[in-house]
């Protein structure tokens, strides 16, 4: 990801409305003759962005500049900007020079007032891996490989490859774009899979960030690695107008060869899966995450890494399974058995051979849940580090079993994933 800062040179204002009847000693200016300040906006894709003000004047109380849902700008190229969430940075001293600002998203090439201001009916989605779990035709042949015909590609159409109704108005559609490149020396043909959000109406920023953030944490359980936006573009498609959201831009993981859910063998599956993802998001996403979380690469394991996934399974079964028990402590044990008894068919749960009072006891001690003295079957050191993989593994299963997932599809989905590799690779460790 490049460093380089791209950097905008403008005036810069906040936006508002005369409130005639509350006006105070500093009266906001009505909208359209809102005060202009010089300023430079600095825009990093792996930092926080920052605007800086090179003067103020004082005749305006400090407390307007402190934090600003909104503020409008426009460069010295003419291009038009909205910034959200711009909070001064440091203690006020009473000098408004040199006043520098966070800002938390950048919207490129429209003035709006709000995030929630219904704008735009379609957000267009990259991530730099999505092409590794979904596209249509991954082999892009050279003339030399005379064995097999060449593909025929209509470089005029995009193809799509899952296309789902996830609520009334809002539709989520995952489709290969062909993107060719023409040079003197050169002729070649990239495909680059796209996540699409088609709306029926006009929805607001907040509406289409929401969305994105639920397919990103989709696309990381499928790739069982977190994954995040690399590009997000708005669309009125009436106008045929589009603009562009500047943010920080976390590094997604390579997936390499090997992944979770199998989009070709599921393909079938995959649009009830999503329809069912985001019915279930808000109750599943501190469970997904946690678990997406959990498989970052960490050159230290504590115990904490053991509690935040023993918890997520207490908290999967309270809001999955049986919403009704789990408020005694001593039902945790209760609740391993019945999620391992689920899966009790599932290969890889077989091969973990968790024991629920181990995990029961070790939660328990971890958690001061027990008194120190009290006798207990828990684990500690590589132990503990073993139990928390089985536990992973059994999340996951949770998780593909949440989308609608049956045992047989989750051994399907297990049987040559970094589940599957992990367990071959350290097998004594699960004896």
């Amino acid at each position: 990801m490049s460093n380089n800062p791209k950097i905008f040179h403008g005036e810069w204002w906040v936006p508002a409305e005369a409130d005639l009847d509350n006006q105070g000693p500093f009266p906001m200016v009505h909208k359209g003759m809102e005060a202009k300040h010089t300023g430079t906006l600095t825009y990093c894709e792996d930092r926080d962005s920052k605007l800086e003000f090179y003067h103020v004047p004082s005749k305006y109380q400090a407390t307007f500049y402190d934090n600003n849902e909104v503020m409008w700008g426009v460069d010295a190229n003419g291009h038009v900007f909205t910034l959200f969430n711009v909070v001064r940075e440091g203690p006020f001293n009473g000098d408004f020079t040199n006043t520098v600002f966070s800002v938390g998203l950048i919207l490129m090439g429209e003035h709006v007032l709000s995030m929630k201001e219904p704008k735009y009916n379609q957000c267009i989605v990259q991530f730099p891996y999505l092409r590794n779990w979904a596209f249509h035709d991954n082999l892009i042949r050279t003339p030399k490989d005379r064995s097999h015909p060449q593909p025929i590609i209509d470089l005029s159409k995009l193809v799509t490859l899952v296309e789902v109704k996830v609520d009334n108005a809002i539709t989520w559609v995952l489709r290969d774009k062909v993107a060719v490149n023409r040079s003197v020396y050169d002729f070649s043909i990239n495909q680059l899979t796209e996540f699409v959000i088609d709306a029926d109406k006009t929805i607001p920023v907040d509406t289409f960030l929401k969305h994105v953030r639920e397919f990103a944490q989709f696309l990381s359980v499928a790739l069982y690695c977190e994954q995040r936006p690399s590009e997000v573009r708005l669309y009125r498609k009436a106008q045929n107008r589009s603009v562009q959201l500047l943010f920080k831009k976390d590094i997604s993981v390579d997936p390499h060869a090997n992944k979770l859910i199998q989009f070709d063998e599921l393909k079938e599956q995959v649009p009830a899966m999503l329809r069912v993802w985001h019915q279930n998001y808000d109750k599943i996403a501190p469970i997904s995450s946690y678990l997406v979380d959990s498989l970052r690469k960490k050159n230290e394991f504590s115990v904490p890494d053991f509690l935040i996934i023993a918890q997520a399974l207490d908290g999967y079964h309270k809001r999955f399974v049986n919403k009704k028990n789990g408020k005694d402590i001593k039902k945790y044990e209760e609740q391993i058995k019945v999620l391992l008894n689920q899966f009790k068919d599932v290969q890889v749960i077989q091969e973990c051979n968790i024991d629920p009072v181990v995990l029961k006891d070790t939660r328990h001690k971890y958690s001061h849940l027990y008194p120190d003295d009290e006798k207990s079957s828990a684990v500690e050191g590589d132990e503990l580090y073993w139990l928390t993989e089985k536990c992973k593994i059994l999340l996951t299963c949770c998780v593909l079993n949440m989308m609608g997932l049956t045992n047989a599809e989750i051994d399907l989905c297990c049987e040559d994933s970094p589940i599957s590799k992990l367990i071959e690779t350290h097998s004594f460790e699960f004896e």
